[in-house]
């Protein structure tokens, strides 16, 4: 029975699967597409005889691309394999509901040494290059999300991030909000705990009592996050920004802070609040190409 482990999003947790896995395997990249697709150039996914992990398209050709990688394992072919899906296929009998066609390579018993070096590189939040037999393709570290705060708001938005495949640190006194890689109780807010925010990385502060933000805010914008936002109607951002100069922050360094938060103004319940916050993020990295 295969086991499909198609909640492996990213670049990362697919390449930790290949890396890790005592069976033979391949590793299938989209190489080139054509009109719609499920998933972007360069989405990866690892067969083994018995597992798979990470997905190619919605389900309309995961199954042959599977069928075909486990053949390929099993004849112990060595060279890659290319496929095409859709128009000008070989294969008439599968379809691209959404029009025109997905190109992928399967490089069969990839280079672990290769593998575990771009790895490491994702894991040390640093882009990484593939190269394989006539393509390449840059990977960047799997999206952050810091988020501060207490409350319903707070928790809500660490359990979408997580859906949606962010890492997610959580600060927050809060001693019942568990399950995400905390980093600390916010216990004095003059001393926020050490973090480094790099260039895949975005914060969120969700506080009622804004008398938390100062130095946590400062902490945010002397880092690289590509999105830094709190919690607020708009007269509470004018506050926070009157406090930020105040505290002879400059102009520039205000204008990285969002407020109010989200895509979607006004939203008075905790998960479509979260679901507006982290919707504007992944807009945030998509122009900042983080994504």
């Amino acid at each position: 029975m295969t086991e499909f482990h198609s909640k492996y999003h990213h670049a990362v947790d697919v390449l930790r699967f290949a890396v890790e896995t005592d069976l033979a395997c391949a590793l299938i990249c989209v190489t080139d597409i054509h009109g719609g697709s499920m998933r972007a150039k360069g989405a990866l996914m690892t067969v083994t005889p018995t597992d798979v992990a990470g997905y190619i398209s919605n389900g309309c050709v995961d199954g042959d691309i599977i069928l075909q990688a486990r053949v390929a394992l099993e004849n112990k072919a060595k060279e890659p394999v290319r496929l095409i899906y859709g128009e000008g296929s070989p294969f008439k009998d599968i379809a691209l509901p959404c029009g025109g066609s997905i190109e992928v390579l399967i490089i069969l018993q990839p280079d672990q040494a290769h593998l575990q070096a771009l790895l490491t590189k994702l894991e040390n939040r640093e882009a990484a290059l593939l190269s394989v037999p006539n393509f390449e393709w840059r990977y960047m570290p799997k999206l952050r999300l810091r988020v501060a705060g207490r409350g319903a708001a707070v928790e809500a938005l660490a359990r979408q991030a997580v859906q949606a495949g962010f890492e997610v640190h959580l600060q927050s006194p809060d001693a019942d909000v568990t399950g995400y890689d905390r980093i600390d109780h916010l216990n004095d807010t003059s001393r926020p705990p050490a973090v480094h925010d790099d260039a895949w990385s975005a914060v969120v502060l969700m506080f009622h009592d804004h008398d938390w933000e100062g130095a946590l805010l400062e902490q945010a914008i002397a880092g690289n996050a590509f999105y830094i936002g709190a919690m607020g109607s708009p007269r509470t951002h004018e506050n926070r920004i009157a406090m930020l100069r105040a505290r002879e922050i400059l102009p520039e360094n205000i204008a990285r802070i969002r407020g109010p938060i989200g895509i979607i103004p006004s939203m008075r319940d905790a998960n479509l609040l979260a679901l507006s916050t982290l919707a504007e993020i992944v807009k945030a990295a998509q122009d900042a190409g983080r994504l």
